[in-house]
């Protein structure tokens, strides 16, 4: 190897290095912190305050970007008390960002990046389920609620969808009215989209798990 070859090799070897350790290169699913300077006044909230700040406020133009900003922290610190004022504002949908007004976006964008509360009770984990399942059967569950409620129940079960639909068809099965059969037979339809593709094993057992029926 040449010396120029040697310090081209270097070079390379030291970018990627860098591509490790910083967030420029991380492929992340997570939202970059490109809202942390929305809303000073809650910055340093202590996650019981950002809950009662939520519980307090009813979202609009002016406290949008608040909004964002405590549902956002409450994720990232998974804090499980949260659980229920997150569900309520899962139809809660950010502001653009200044580049987004321009049109420019680094990805193409996904609900949870656009409906943070989504995000957020995806970082809580399964501890938010039994609060999305009673979310996906309340009559007055906004549409875009249910939808993403749905979303976070099979992230939750992201390396065992099968397992997802499921159980969701059980509930499906033990309700006792028709409306709420009703909603969840649509939530277990919906759910089957978070699975592969029809050829592949995950998305037959899926739509066997849709079908089954508990004995």
């Amino acid at each position: 190897m040449t010396r120029c070859d040697l310090t081209a090799f270097t070079a390379v070897i030291t970018m990627t290095a860098i591509c490790l350790i910083t967030p420029v290169c991380s492929a992340s699913g997570q939202i970059p912190d490109r809202f942390e300077n929305w809303c000073a006044s809650l910055r340093n909230a202590s996650s019981p305050d950002l809950v009662q700040y939520l519980n307090g406020v009813i979202p609009d133009d002016k406290n949008a970007q608040c909004v964002t900003v405590a549902i956002r922290k409450l994720g990232k610190e998974r804090y499980e008390p949260g659980i229920a004022i997150l569900v309520k504002l899962l139809d809660f949908r950010r502001p653009p960002t200044e580049d987004e007004k321009r049109g420019i976006r680094e990805r193409p964008q996904v609900s949870e990046e656009l409906f943070p509360a989504a995000e957020a009770l995806e970082l809580i984990g399964k501890e938010a389920l039994p609060e999305v399942l009673r979310a996906i059967k309340t009559d007055s569950t906004s549409p875009a609620t249910r939808d993403n409620a749905v979303a976070v129940w099979m992230e939750a079960y992201k390396y065992e969808r099968p397992k997802g639909v499921a159980l969701l068809k059980q509930e499906e099965i033990k309700a006792s009215d028709d409306t709420t059969k009703q909603k969840l037979r649509w939530a277990v339809q919906k759910a089957l989209k978070y699975c592969s593709p029809p050829v592949e094993e995950e998305g037959a057992a899926c739509r066997q798990a849709a079908a089954d029926s508990v004995s």
